[in-house]
């Protein structure tokens, strides 16, 4: 493996008089012969050296980052270290971040954890921290410290579960979107989203942890984005599926509160991205909630009953994003709602009126059932903005084969990820109309090609040109400009489409 970050032992000469070379050239003509050049000894690093080396005996163990022209000595230890060598690959996310920790030696993820993004305290989406930033320049820094916070939790966490403390690796390769990017820089997102849609930075490289206010010693580096909405969480999944260099056209859609698409070939690649919506990883209705215990992940309706499971097998408390498709799906094929999405009372005693609301809805978890002694519910309200999220969904779909010239049928694999699709029932997904309806083989299910993609170029240095190659190669198209959008949304409204060849698999 070629790994960004590399552990040398070396046994060197004490200082003499006859031969006073200092510590740090003495260390760096020692890694000259090793094969090393262009070293960069920063100031921390150099401060450590007397009397620690002297103390050591010399016997010393250096461990270097290899940036893209020059090796950075991050750490230098007495003794014979290099068995512990470890790094990090993280999923910078809206809503959660994941970071895993990964021995660098043999490649083998040691540790995998999950934390709630702590600018969710400041907006489920992202517009909304991007106007909360706007309100007032220090709140910039507010979200800034939020994610901090959230990465002192996952190291924490990581190092309570391994027993090896994640915040002295020496290297974190990051992916995240542009937005996100933006926060962690402490820079104004508000370029993201603003014609003319020119982000601060797409590629900001290499950091230190501790310049960004992290509580991380060593370097990260930021895989770049694409475009304003196409980011290195978009580059980093493509490391993984390779489409770019497959002859046939793939598609790959990164789905969760932000959608992403991308299509292509060796000879050409196509991306676009919208807002999806926290819809679809379940922050919708009035007990809509995340993938955690509690939650209901799975419905199935039989004429006029309802059965659900929950996460953990406990009593709901509100139900997540793949309930939610299921119950829709479900919904519609036993007649509980019609084609535009409206519930049909007669049909089932689970169909309530509610007097406060003046509108109709869909009770999924009787008082009895649920674990709060209330009833939950889907409204009529909620199925409307739900078919909102689901039509922009589809709608980038349609968009984007259009822009390549393409049709379904000329799709010979599409590539889903996200936490979403990855626990979604792909049939009842098809069935409300989100995903085109693609023979089932051409269907794969990625939970997280942004987490693997950063790690793949943890442990393959080569793919840090691979990276800024396609971040600067692939065409990005605006779904904002499209004429028709809006449109052709207003057709996907409809469970599944109101053109329903598009989905001759369906029954209904």
């Amino acid at each position: 493996m070629s790994c960004f970050s590399k552990k040398e032992y070396l046994s060197l000469k004490m200082p003499t008089e006859e031969v006073a070379v200092s510590d740090h050239r003495r260390i760096e003509l020692a890694l000259n012969t090793l094969g090393y050049e262009h070293i960069v000894f920063p100031l921390k690093v150099i401060e450590k050296l007397y009397p620690m080396c002297r103390d050591a005996g010399f016997d010393i163990t250096v461990t270097l980052v290899h940036r893209e022209y020059d090796w950075v000595v991050t750490d230098i230890e007495p003794g014979d270290t290099t068995a512990h060598h470890y790094g990090l690959a993280v999923d910078y996310g809206s809503t959660t971040i994941v970071a895993q920790l990964v021995d660098l030696h043999s490649g083998a993820v040691i540790g995998e954890e999950t934390a709630v993004n702590g600018q969710t305290a400041h907006g489920t989406d992202i517009l909304t921290r991007i106007t909360y930033a706007m309100e007032d320049r220090n709140h910039r820094k507010d979200l800034q410290k939020a994610t901090n916070d959230t990465f002192r939790l996952l190291f924490e966490k990581l190092t309570d579960s391994t027993g090896i403390h994640a915040e002295k690796c020496p290297i974190m390769i990051l992916s995240g979107n542009t937005t996100m990017i933006h926060f962690l820089l402490g820079l104004d997102g508000w370029t993201v989203f603003a014609s003319p849609y020119a982000p601060v930075s797409t590629a900001p490289g290499f950091l230190w942890g501790r310049e960004l206010g992290m509580d991380f010693d060593g370097l990260i580096y930021i895989i770049p984005a694409a475009s304003n909405y196409v980011g290195g969480d978009i580059v980093s999944g493509l490391l993984v599926l390779d489409i770019h260099k497959k002859e046939q056209t793939n598609m790959f859609f990164d789905i969760g509160t932000n959608g992403e698409l991308v299509i292509g070939n060796r000879d050409w690649m196509i991306a676009g991205a919208g807002a999806a919506g926290p819809a679809l990883e379940g922050y919708i209705s009035k007990y809509g909630m995340r993938a955690a215990p509690g939650a209901i992940d799975a419905v199935k309706i039989c004429g006029k009953d309802l059965t659900f499971t929950t996460i953990g097998s406990q009593k709901p408390v509100g139900i997540c994003g793949s309930g939610i498709i299921d119950l829709l799906a479900q919904m519609r094929q036993n007649g509980w709602i019609n084609i535009a999405g409206i519930l049909e009372p007669a049909t089932s005693h689970r169909i309530v009126f509610l007097q406060e609301e003046n509108e109709y809805a869909a009770v999924y978890a009787t008082a009895e059932e649920s674990a709060t002694g209330v009833p939950l519910y889907f409204s009529q309200t909620d199925i409307n903005q739900y078919l909102d999220t689901k039509a922009a969904a589809y709608t980038m779909v349609d968009c984007i084969l259009e822009t390549a010239g393409v049709t379904t049928e000329d799709i010979a694999h599409l590539y889903l990820s996200g936490a979403f699709p990855a626990h979604s029932d792909l049939e009842s997904a098809i069935t409300i109309g989100i995903f085109p309806d693609l023979p089932r083989e051409k269907f794969s299910l990625l939970k997280n090609s942004s987490l693997d993609g950063a790690r793949t170029m943890l442990l393959d240095h080569s793919k840090l040109k691979e990276a800024k190659e396609l971040a600067e190669n692939i065409y990005c198209v605006q779904f904002a400009s499209v004429p028709d959008f809006l449109i052709r949304m207003q057709a996907a409204k409809f469970i599944p489409h109101t053109d329903m060849k598009r989905f001759p698999s369906v029954k209904l």
